[in-house]
């Protein structure tokens, strides 16, 4: 008799399955978050796009991992991305304090936060103390805000979007909702004011250069983190990074 013709026991094929269950879990989908934040992840023509966003579905892509992605105000994005298993949130500004909030894949490019007036602003702001005198206009749970209070600059006025922050530039000064400055990413800064009714800012101070990650949750598995932390290595080895935010760097300047 054939030895495939053999019927093996019941017990042993239970036995079976529930090793190799144990040995290959099913693959559990990651969620992927992100905001309106041009040129690292924005959308244009009902397509999410920018400098991020390529080299993250880039590396989603070659890991294999299935995926989803929502597009969120940051504040919620930055909260959820703590709490939920297997979620991502990128493009993640990687300052000290948030260290040992997130395992962290990249970085994916460098950005560069700015600080900007009304048109007419005429006052010097040549170092971070210089800040101090001034109503700073950011965003909830931001980067740039956390750095600002970090280095005592305490007087910030902070709203859950930044398109929020333009027109508060232009506000009565005895409005509680004024601004005097607003700190935003360089390369969109103007963008964001046109867009918000605000036609000319002014760029008063340069606050830092920045690299930005794929910044994970603490509960995503290590599973997870190795498949992406192995396809971002492939990505960055054929320098897929480099040639985007080249071609960026000519769409958007700074």
């Amino acid at each position: 008799m054939n030895s495939a013709s053999v019927p093996l026991p019941f017990v042993f094929v239970a036995a079976l399955v529930g090793v190799l269950a144990i040995a290959s879990p099913p693959a559990r989908s990651l969620t992927l978050l992100t905001e309106e934040n041009p040129p690292f992840n924005y959308t244009e023509s009902g397509k999410l796009t920018g400098i991020a966003t390529e080299i993250v579905l880039e590396t989603v892509r070659r890991s294999g991992l299935p995926m989803k992605i929502d597009v969120m105000r940051w504040d919620e994005a930055f909260k959820l991305a703590q709490a939920q298993r297997e979620t991502c949130l990128f493009a993640t500004a990687r300052i000290e304090n948030r260290e040992r909030l997130f395992a962290w894949i990249g970085p994916l490019a460098n950005n560069y936060w700015g600080v900007y007036g009304r048109s007419d602003f005429s006052i010097p702001v040549r170092k971070l103390d210089d800040l101090r005198s001034w109503r700073i206009g950011g965003v909830v749970s931001d980067a740039k805000v956390e750095y600002l209070r970090e280095n005592a600059v305490t007087n910030i006025k902070a709203v859950p979007e930044d398109k929020l922050n333009p027109p508060r530039l232009l506000l009565p000064a005895d409005d509680p909702r004024r601004i005097d400055l607003w700190i935003t990413g360089l390369y969109a800064a103007r963008d964001v004011a046109r867009a918000a009714g605000v036609p000319e800012v002014k760029l008063v101070y340069v606050a830092r250069e920045i690299p930005v990650y794929l910044a994970c949750s603490p509960q995503t598995s290590v599973t997870t983190l190795k498949a992406l932390a192995d396809a971002f290595e492939q990505v960055k080895a054929e320098g897929i990074p480099a040639r985007v935010n080249a071609a960026y760097e000519k769409k958007f300047g700074r």
